[in-house]
């Protein structure tokens, strides 16, 4: 099986089986970065419930957050909408179709609205309404993994999905509807079909954030058969504008690395910053399968040491050397030192990695200032590798506030945050060459590291006396190669609202820039 290129050129991709991976997709040639593996439309997408759903819902018509308590109500089924005049009411594709079934329950209440409009439960519902309104997605739907023999009764998954969704769905309007009505909207619904649903949900559903902070899932029939690789070697993007309304939510998947002629095509479904045994856990809890890839296989991380830690030493206390998991595939293992014989085993390790990553949390959390991150990151030095994934998280704030507070601009300060940038950068490019799942991080480094290098060609020398042009020239060479890495790094996020407002900034920088260039008469 493939598919053809969107002006009839070469297949791009095969569908094979394995035992392990099920189905998968390869190159079938030779791929270059930039071109488009996938462009499709969503099978059926549906609302997620708002961080607060107390304080805000998302319209069921458009997804636009609407306050809970003074929103205006669906006038047939009396759930929150923006307005009556919202297009997405009457669009089967949004409310249309389900407000006939949410209309099985007559009352509106205005207390504990979190509880009694679960927007969770709206896609499993568009899903189920699939079977009669178009049995061909429905096809496509149903033929998904849900991973049922990890979601039995009695598990956490089970049991969330079973009172929050399907017993909500059953109980408040499937056993109310009259039997006409079931038989015109289904073919057949059950708990067993409900609990499959959510198991292909929540396997399967790709996020996707709107402009104005609200987020969907939805379902997308070839995208799906993407593997996991913690290397991955395409990007996503999702069209999140578009005046014709039945183009919304496109995704389309392009290459960022060349891809080889028969390698696998790969995307990720975890955090490339995170080290491997929080990804993989991660990828265990929501995808059910341990990563065994080229990243997870290598104990020092594509050479990054995301994971590493310092020598815990003995009696005589610790050596330079770095301790590393002797098997960053078993759970289990043992870590080594790479310089003495000490070992530390697995769970010593974990608790202490966890009781730091709860540190970091609350210091971000808290908008943590220069000398807390500081003094964190002091101690967090003595048993972390300087490249550990917590020290990358306090070093990429630290450069935000480095040499744009007054009192951290002194060329040392300015120097020390030249340094940190291109070591993360390293880090970054290596983890990430394509910019798939890093680009924002790259460009806040890049731009970050442009600021400090056009600070430092303004410095005035030790002696007080200005740089002369050929002296600055280097910093500004330098300087523009970092912006302009900056904007390419996020040429897929500008749909998005955080990659379009980094955009906009950096944008504005690189003006300035070439102004500053004009007036010191230097042609870069």
């Amino acid at each position: 099986m493939g598919k053809e290129t969107e002006n009839g050129g070469s297949q791009i991709f095969e569908i094979q089986k394995s035992e392990e991976l099920g189905r998968y997709l390869v190159a079938a040639r030779d791929l270059a970065p930039g071109e488009v593996v996938i462009t499709e439309l969503p099978l059926v997408f549906g609302p997620k419930a708002m961080f607060d759903p107390e304080a805000t819902m998302p319209c069921v018509g458009c997804y636009k957050p609407v306050f809970t308590d003074v929103g205006e109500r669906c006038s047939r089924c009396g759930w929150p909408m923006c307005s009556g005049n919202c297009p997405g009411l009457t669009d089967p594709r949004h409310h249309g179709m389900e407000c006939d079934i949410l209309s099985a329950r007559p009352e509106c209440v205005l207390d504990n609205m979190a509880e009694y409009y679960r927007h969770d439960a709206l896609l499993p519902l568009r899903c189920v309404l699939l079977q009669n309104s178009n049995p061909e997605k429905w096809k496509q739907l149903i033929e998904m993994q849900s991973h049922m023999e990890y979601r039995t009764p009695g598990s956490d998954l089970y049991d969330e999905a079973d009172e929050f969704i399907v017993e909500y769905l059953i109980n408040n309007f499937i056993n109310k509807l009259e039997d006409g009505m079931k038989k015109k909207y289904f073919k057949e619904v059950s708990k067993e079909l409900l609990h499959t649903i959510c198991g292909i949900i929540d396997t399967n559903a790709l996020e996707i954030r709107l402009p104005d902070g609200s987020e969907l899932n939805a379902l997308y029939a070839t995208t799906y058969l993407l593997e996991h690789s913690c290397i991955p070697n395409t990007k996503h993007v999702f069209g999140l504008f578009s005046k014709d309304k039945t183009e919304l939510y496109r995704i389309t998947l392009k290459v960022v690395v060349p891809i080889i002629k028969g390698n696998h095509i790969a995307t990720m479904y975890s955090h490339a910053l995170w080290g491997t045994q929080a990804r993989r856990q991660h990828l265990r809890d929501t995808k059910y399968f341990s990563c065994k890839c080229q990243r997870c296989s290598d104990p020092t991380e594509l050479g990054t040491y995301l994971s590493a830690m310092k020598c815990f030493g003995d009696d005589k206390g610790p050596c330079d050397g770095i301790h590393l998991p002797e098997d960053p595939l078993d759970d289990e293992t043992d870590w080594a030192c790479s310089k003495c014989s000490v070992k530390v085993n697995n769970s010593q390790i974990n608790m202490l990695i966890s009781q730091m990553g709860e540190e970091v949390e609350n210091v971000q959390m808290m908008g943590g200032s220069v000398s807390m991150l500081e003094n964190l990151l002091c101690r967090l030095s003595t048993f972390l590798h300087p490249n550990h994934y917590h020290l990358y998280s306090i070093k990429h704030s630290l450069i935000q506030l480095y040499g744009r507070q007054p009192s951290y601009m002194s060329e040392e300060i300015i120097d020390k945050k030249i340094r940190i940038c291109k070591d993360l950068i390293a880090i970054t490019t290596t983890l990430d060459p394509g910019n798939a799942r890093l680009s924002l991080y790259s460009a806040v480094l890049h731009h970050e590291l442009h600021s400090a290098l056009l600070i430092l060609s303004k410095k005035a020398k030790s002696d007080g006396s200005l740089k002369t042009v050929d002296e600055i020239i280097p910093l500004l060479n330098e300087a523009k190669i970092c912006i302009d890495k900056a904007l390419v790094s996020l040429k897929d996020d500008i749909q998005e609202t955080s990659g379009n407002k980094l955009y906009e900034v950096i944008e504005e920088s690189k003006k300035e820039f070439v102004k500053y260039c004009k007036e010191k008469k230097v042609n870069i």
